[in-house]
């Protein structure tokens, strides 16, 4: 019975271990205090912060900061971009399965991430 007793607590710890451990690109925080797990460094960082090391993992040309697209003949899978919107807000860009994505969409990351800074009106006219 105590050796029961003991298997049962133990499996009860290890799964409230592996349940309370971040994931990569998990998040926490309301949208002014919002900080993203980044596993390679084993730390929560801003989301700016997440992005701009997560943009540098495409092996695609980096054009930088903008606010006009390349042209489309000119743009190959998994080139970068960060779009500038007009009021400042920015949103990291991939090119991906042939049209602009946003970065956190092709991260399938959480939807506070898709909606962070100009990535909720990127898309808007």
């Amino acid at each position: 019975m105590f050796k029961n007793i003991t298997f049962f607590i133990s499996l009860s710890l290890i799964s409230i271990i592996a349940h309370s451990a971040p994931s990569h690109g998990d998040v926490k925080g309301d949208l002014k205090n919002l900080v993203v797990w980044h596993q390679d460094l084993s730390k929560w960082i801003k989301p700016d912060d997440y992005f701009s090391i997560e943009i540098k993992r495409y092996d695609g040309r980096n054009y930088g900061t903008v606010t006009d697209y390349p042209p489309y003949e000119t743009v190959n899978e998994f080139d970068t971009l960060t779009d500038k919107l007009p009021d400042g807000r920015v949103c990291p860009m991939v090119f991906f399965h042939q049209r602009w994505r946003r970065l956190p969409d092709v991260l399938a990351l959480d939807e506070s991430l898709r909606n962070y800074g100009g990535c909720k009106d990127v898309f808007k006219n």
